[in-house]
């Protein structure tokens, strides 16, 4: 079962689209690492998943519930932890 499933994830600030149409699963005991140039959305992304930022669009499902996070305070009663740069 995935633990978190992203799916169709859009978030923009303005006209600047920072994650377009994003969809990711993560398996328990998975490990990612987000690589990419500046502005193509790493942080951007985890920041919605840590309820930083709301998205326009998409899903986030944990354990296959759809979940809403609209604050840190929910990312961590969820389990979902989010270390800055």
């Amino acid at each position: 079962m995935n633990i978190i499933k992203i799916s169709n994830l859009n978030k923009s600030f303005g006209e600047v689209r920072a994650v377009q149409d994003l969809s990711l699963k993560v398996k328990e005991g998975e490990l990612f690492a987000f690589l990419g140039v500046n502005g193509a959305g790493k942080s951007t992304l985890m920041s919605v998943l840590f309820g930083l930022y709301q998205p326009e669009k998409g899903e986030i499902r944990k354990n296959g519930v759809p979940v809403k996070i609209n604050d840190p305070n929910d990312a961590t009663a969820l389990g979902i932890g989010m270390v800055h740069q």
